[in-house]
């Protein structure tokens, strides 16, 4: 079985790949939701992690540049 990428997504000129306007209808409702359940489990303990030094001196460099 041949996919046409075409019309899975679309690619507007500044290079985003957007999601195709209709959803997979192959997918059950339950399980969407057990996958976003599991992506959001998995991206929840990143989002708590603290930022790195270097790049917090890297934005205050930035905003200390800004000031002048």
């Amino acid at each position: 079985m041949s996919v046409d990428a075409s019309k899975s997504t679309q690619q507007p000129d500044d290079g985003i790949v957007e999601p195709a306007a209709q959803p997979d209808a192959s997918m059950s409702p339950a399980l969407q939701a057990h996958i976003g359940r599991q992506v959001r489990a998995m991206f929840d303990s990143v989002a708590e992690e603290p930022v790195p030094e270097h790049l917090l001196r890297l934005l205050k460099d930035l905003d200390d540049s800004g000031e002048k």
